[in-house]
C-alpha cells in the first residue's frame, strides 16, 4: 500500500470517526494534510466564508487534487525529480503522516465549522500552508500564480521529528521567495522521539533558514500526536521543558524566536496552559466564528489558520489558508552587512504589514547612512568609519504597534569572509522580537528573549493596495508589505 494511499485512507477513517462522534452526516473534509474533500470554500476577506452543505451523493464523492494551472505566459518551474519513499518506521511506529501538513486531529476542528465564518475586522494579508501533499504525483506548485492572486506569505512543511525532510521543500521555498512571497519552513514536532534542542538542530539544518530579508522565522508546529497519545506520553512540565529547549536552540542558531503553531485545546491539555511563550509569534489554528480560540499566554495571534478548504490559484486541490494580523508589524531580517568605507548603500527593510505602511526609524547606523520613513537605508559610508555597528531598525504603524530587527553592520576595508551563522543580534546573545499586534504584546513575554528582534523581506513588493485576495479567484488588488 503506497504512502499516499495510506495517508488518504487514514484521513478518511479519521473523518468518518469524527462525523460519527459529532453526529454530522454530510460534511466530509480534511485538513490541508490530505484525504477526501467534497466542497470548495472561498475565503472572502471582510465577508462571510460560506461552506455549502452537500446536497446528495454526487456532492460527497472524493475529489482528487486538480493539477496546478498556469497563468498565461507564466511557466510552472520544473521540480527536481523526487523519488517517493515509504514512510519511515521510528521506534516501531510507521510515520505515515509525514506528507501531511498537520495532524488528522484537525478534522475534529473542521467537523464543528458553522455554516458561515465571518473573519474578524483585524484580519489582514493572506498566506498558505503547504506540504508534500500539495504535490500529487510530483505536480509542481505555481508560486507565481499564488503571488499573483495576492497571497503574501507561505509556511512550508520542512521537517518532522528527527527522521523526515519534505523532498519538495527546498524547491518550494526558493520558488515562493522568488515569486515575491515571504516564506519559511515549519517543523512538525514529535517530542517523544528526541529532545527539543536536537529537533531544533535538525529543523534549522534542513530548512535553509537565511537572514535574507525574505525569510520569516522558522515555525514550530506543536499539536496533536498523529501516532498515539495526544500529548506524546509527556507531562505538562516535560512538554514545556521540551519547547523551551527547542526555542532556545532556534534563537541561538538563527537569532529569531520561532513562530509557534498550535491549537488552544492542545496547548491547554498538553502544556498545562503554560504562559511561558507569550513573546513568541503565535500561529493559531481554530475554526470558529469571530476568531480563533486563544491558547493561554497570548494576548493576540500573529497568524491565524482559519480554513483547510481554501482554493488557491497555482495549487491543486484544497489548501490551508491563514491570515496575518493587520495591526501587526513583522520585520524580516536583512542579515548582517559588511561594506568598505566610502561604499554607496541602498538597503530596503520591509514589513509584512497589510494595513497602512509603518514609519521606520533606526539607531546605530554607520556614519553617513540614514533610514527613510519607508525603511530605505541609504547614503555613503563615511571614509573614517571602521568596525562593527549594532543596528536596530524599528517600524511603528499608525495604531502604535511596533516591530524591530537588529543586525551587525561591519565597516572594513578588507574583503568579507563568509559568516558561519545567520544574522545574530549585535548584542552578545541574540534578542529577536516577534512582531507585536499591540504595543504591549512584545512586553508580555516571560522569557528573556521576549523583546527579540524581527525582520523584513527584500522580496519584490507586490501592489500596495490594501484589499486581501479571495481563496477562489485572483483579486483585483491585494494587501502588500510596505516598501
Amino acid at each position: 500500500m503506497s504512502r499516499r494511499f495510506r495517508g488518504r485512507l487514514s484521513g478518511l477513517l479519521a473523518a468518518v470517526t469524527a462525523l460519527a462522534v459529532s453526529g454530522a452526516v454530510a460534511l466530509l473534509a480534511t485538513s490541508g494534510g490530505g484525504g477526501p474533500r467534497v466542497f470548495t470554500a472561498t475565503a472572502r476577506p471582510r465577508h462571510l466564508l460560506s461552506l455549502p452543505t452537500p446536497a446528495g451523493p454526487a456532492d460527497t464523492a472524493p475529489v482528487s487534487p486538480a493539477p496546478a494551472v498556469r497563468a498565461p505566459g507564466t511557466a510552472t518551474p520544473a521540480l527536481p525529480k523526487v523519488t517517493e519513499k515509504p514512510p519511515p518506521v521510528v521506534d516501531g511506529v510507521r510515520r505515515a503522516n509525514v506528507g501531511a501538513a498537520h495532524s488528522p486531529q484537525t478534522l475534529k476542528l473542521l467537523s464543528t465549522i458553522p455554516a458561515t465564518i465571518p473573519p474578524p475586522a483585524d484580519a489582514g494579508a493572506l498566506g498558505v500552508d503547504v506540504a508534500d501533499y500539495q504535490h500529487p504525483h510530483g505536480a509542481a506548485i505555481n508560486w507565481a500564480r499564488v503571488a499573483g492572486a495576492g497571497y503574501k506569505f507561505a509556511f512550508i512543511k520542512a521537517t518532522e521529528g528527527d527522521y523526515y525532510v519534505n523532498p519538495y521543500y527546498a524547491a518550494d521555498l526558493a520558488q515562493a521567495k522568488a515569486a515575491g512571497l515571504y516564506a519559511t519552513g515549519y517543523h512538525f514536532a514529535v517530542p517523544n522521539v528526541s529532545g527539543g534542542a536536537s529537533q531544533a538542530d535538525y529543523a534549522v539544518r534542513n530548512s535553509d533558514f537565511a537572514a535574507d530579508g525574505r525569510t520569516l522565522p522558522l515555525a514550530l508546529d506543536v499539536e496533536y500526536n498523529p501516532y498515539g497519545a495526544e500529548c506524546y506520553g509527556m507531562s505538562a512540565s516535560a512538554m514545556v521543558s521540551w519547547l523551551s529547549a527547542f526555542r532556545a536552540e532556534v534563537v541561538r542558531l538563527t537569532g529569531q524566536l520561532p513562530v509557534i503553531y498550535t491549537t488552544a485545546d492542545w496547548w491547554h491539555t498538553c502544556t498545562g496552559a503554560s504562559t511561558a511563550f507569550s513573546g513568541d509569534p503565535l500561529w493559531v489554528a481554530g475554526y470558529v466564528s469571530g476568531g480563533p480560540p486563544m491558547p493561554a499566554g497570548w494576548a493576540d495571534w500573529t497568524f491565524w489558520q482559519f480554513t483547510s478548504l481554501g482554493t488557491v490559484p497555482g495549487i491543486g486541490g484544497h489548501v490551508d489558508v491563514s491570515y496575518f494580523l493587520s495591526g501587526a508589524v513583522r520585520l524580516l531580517d536583512p542579515g548582517n552587512q559588511r561594506d568598505a568605507p566610502g561604499a554607496a548603500i541602498q538597503l530596503q527593510v520591509r514589513s509584512l504589514s497589510s494595513g497602512q505602511p509603518p514609519h521606520f526609524t533606526a539607531s546605530g547606523l554607520p556614519p553617513g547612512l540614514s533610514v527613510s520613513g519607508s525603511g530605505l537605508i541609504s547614503g555613503t559610508i563615511s571614509s573614517t568609519a571602521s568596525g562593527p555597528y549594532g543596528v536596530t531598525v524599528t517600524a511603528t504603524n499608525p495604531s502604535g504597534s511596533t516591530g524591530s530587527v537588529s543586525f551587525t553592520w561591519t565597516v572594513s576595508a578588507t574583503q568579507p569572509s563568509p559568516s558561519p551563522s545567520p544574522s545574530p543580534s549585535p548584542s552578545s546573545s541574540p534578542s529577536p522580537s516577534p512582531s507585536s499586534s499591540s504595543p504591549t504584546a512584545a512586553a508580555s513575554s516571560s522569557s528573556p528573549t521576549a523583546a527579540a528582534s524581527s525582520s523584513t523581506p527584500t522580496a519584490p513588493a507586490p501592489s500596495s493596495s490594501a484589499s486581501t485576495p479571495s481563496t477562489s479567484a485572483s483579486p483585483s488588488s491585494s494587501a502588500s508589505p510596505s516598501s
